[in-house]
């Protein structure tokens, strides 16, 4: 018995073998319009529902390779999808504006270091005690100049409550 291949593009019954691909599937060529294809092609698009579970999962903080073992993805084409999706994220925060008054903030620092232990790097965060927001952030070495960028980058509204 033998298996007639349909051509996806114009229907057409009348398909000859064209070689192998360079993943080792057999290649067919349409004799009406030329068309080249493989029965079983493995790079589909994902489909709506796959993506929208993707998301959800991205969203409870699973890992990227947790996410691609269950939903059968490859990493590659995971870690590719999730540039994607913070291309268009937002760069610029929004700061709700706050009235004018006591603003109290906690300032933190915390180091670690980047290739060898001789280039420490400090993580400079100011907090707000209320809120919890983390209203400002600098990352540089533990000088006087980063303490001025970390000043720097705090919002107005809590730089004029300063004393």
């Amino acid at each position: 018995m033998k298996l007639y291949l349909i051509c996806p593009t114009c229907s057409s019954d009348d398909v000859m073998k064209n070689g192998m691909t360079r993943r080792g599937k057999q290649n067919h060529k349409c004799r009406d319009c030329g068309r080249q294809f493989v029965e079983n092609p493995q790079g589909q698009p994902k489909g709506p529902d796959t993506l929208s579970r993707i998301k959800l999962l991205l969203l409870e903080r699973i890992s990227l390779a947790g996410i691609a073992r269950v939903m059968g993805v490859s990493k590659s084409w995971l870690h590719n999808y999730v540039n994607q999706l913070y291309a268009v994220v937002e760069s610029q925060v929004t700061i709700i504006p706050k009235a004018v008054g006591k603003c109290t903030v906690q300032m933190d620092e915390l180091w670690s270091f980047v290739d060898n232990k001789r280039n420490k790097q400090w993580v400079w965060l100011a907090m707000d005690v209320e809120t919890r927001e983390v209203v400002g952030c600098h990352i540089g070495d533990r000088s006087q100049g980063s303490a001025q960028a970390l000043w720097d980058s705090l919002p107005s509204v809590y730089r004029q409550c300063a004393n």
